[in-house]
């Protein structure tokens, strides 16, 4: 199957997936009424978020509905349809729709909201084409972040994920 060099082209009205049990919102005022379980599952962020816990399986400690819903400040409505589409996905493990700069995007949020599987399927198809990813956890100090011997030179391009509490 040959993957297309288009960019996911989002839909620019409301996502609502039957049966969901939670309603996210962001800036753009863009709804998502999806499952809180793929969340609480996958996610020890949104697990504390969203139930109080660190485990799954717990329930929400707040219901968020279209009149109520929770508030997402830190991603976009395109990027957050792009990291929804992992989940909800039409044809099982074809991904061939995402370019590299759509896996970048996921891998973003997946890595910010600690999706650790999703972070390891957006490095793989990454890898796949032709790019290597570099994490790096700052010290005290953010003047270098990344230093030479951090890259995988068996790839020609690199992408730069970087945990930092400090403004860089």
């Amino acid at each position: 199957m040959q993957a297309t060099t288009e960019s996911f082209t989002s839909v620019p009205e409301d996502l609502i997936i039957r049966g969901a049990d939670i309603v996210f919102m962001t800036d753009d005022r863009a709804k998502f009424h999806v499952h809180a379980y793929f969340f609480t599952r996958e996610s020890v962020y949104w697990q504390q978020k969203l139930t109080g816990h660190n485990k799954p399986h717990h329930p929400l400690s707040k219901r968020y509905t279209p009149n109520d819903p929770y508030i997402i400040q830190d991603v976009d409505s395109r990027d957050l349809r792009k990291f929804l589409r992992v989940f909800y996905n039409t044809r099982y493990g074809d991904y061939s729709f995402f370019s590299k700069f759509d896996w970048i995007d996921i891998l973003s949020i997946a890595h910010k909201w600690e999706f650790p599987q999703v972070k390891t399927l957006s490095k793989q198809y990454l890898g796949t084409m032709g790019y290597g990813v570099v994490e790096r956890t700052c010290g005290v100090h953010c003047t270098r972040i990344v230093d030479d011997e951090m890259i995988d030179c068996s790839y020609p391009n690199q992408v730069y994920l970087i945990s930092c509490g400090h403004e860089i």
